[in-house]
């Protein structure tokens, strides 16, 4: 057979944990358990083979559905499709999780996850709700911490920048001896300086170029870009002038409108290339606060 070492020793595991508790022969038959389902399942998970981990996990839910393990089969799968970049079908399953299951030892860690697969999804406003389920469902565990840092940079993503401070702000209020108060005043600092740091405006790069094509895109960092523009622009203006100067309209006419959309484009190129600038600087500011808050997850 051409299975691969990892695979046998996957397969090798999984029946060494299951023939011992679970499986009964009988004839022909088998007997398959919740805890030999679980053990296959959670077999694969550690072997990272998440795509069949979230299978057997979703067999289990199918064939025991009245079971009480059903909280670790959702946080596995949860787990499995997070590991597997399925961001939004992992956020689905820790958001049932908590729904259904409100007493599950797993609640806080679920709605944790939950948050960071919305955040990684692009979803700032439903990774920032996740969050304070965490704080409202268990303000004590070891996420909550955690979860105000997440909606800190949240509020951060929907450029709320009060907000992100008051996050950081609540953790220092309630976690006073937690060991990460040192890196939460390190981010205050780095949000404070957030509206020192140089940004350029789109509107006057438009401006600017509007008035001297290539001059946005200078002023937005974009030199090369700004020093093409000038003088493509500037042969079909001179194109044009020249044109009526010798009264040859119609050639002005077919010169100017072919260069209408070169100038046209050189003012929202600009505008995009000053605001892709000042994107740039946020992004940047968030990896610094990410960093010095120390949340990788």
């Amino acid at each position: 057979m051409n299975l691969s070492l990892n695979r046998l020793l996957l397969l090798a595991a999984a029946l060494w944990l299951i023939l011992p508790a679970g499986l009964h022969a009988q004839g022909a038959g088998i007997v398959l358990t919740e805890e030999v389902q679980l053990k296959l399942a959670d077999a694969f998970m550690a072997e990272g083979e998440y795509y069949r981990a979230v299978t057997e996990y979703k067999k289990f839910t199918i064939l025991f559905p009245d079971s009480k393990r059903m909280d670790h089969a959702l946080y596995g799968m949860g787990m499995a499709y997070y590991y597997g970049d399925e961001y939004e079908q992992a956020a689905r399953t820790f958001a049932l999780l908590g729904t259904a299951y409100a007493g599950s030892g797993y609640l806080s860690a679920a709605f944790f996850r939950e948050g960071v697969s919305y955040q990684r999804f692009g979803q700032p406003e439903k990774a920032a709700a996740a969050f304070e389920k965490v704080m409202a469902a268990a303000p004590l565990s070891d996420y909550a911490p955690l979860a105000l840092l997440g909606k800190s940079l949240a509020k951060f993503d929907l450029d709320d920048l009060s907000a992100s401070r008051q996050e950081l702000e609540r953790f220092l209020e309630r976690y006073p001896r937690d060991t990460k108060t040192g890196k939460v005043r390190d981010a205050i600092t780095l949000l404070d300086q957030y509206r020192e740091l140089p940004q350029k405006s789109p509107l006057v790069a438009g401006v600017m170029s509007a008035l001297i094509p290539g001059s946005g895109h200078i002023y937005a960092g974009h030199t090369g870009d700004g020093v093409t523009a000038f003088f493509l622009n500037g042969l079909f203006i001179a194109g044009t002038v020249a044109a009526v100067r010798q009264e040859n309209y119609g050639v002005a006419g077919v010169v100017g409108v072919i260069g209408l959309p070169f100038y046209i484009g050189n003012i929202y190129g600009a505008a995009n290339a000053a605001k892709k600038y000042t994107i740039g600087v946020k992004r940047d500011l968030r990896g610094q606060i990410a960093v010095s808050l120390d949340y990788q997850f």
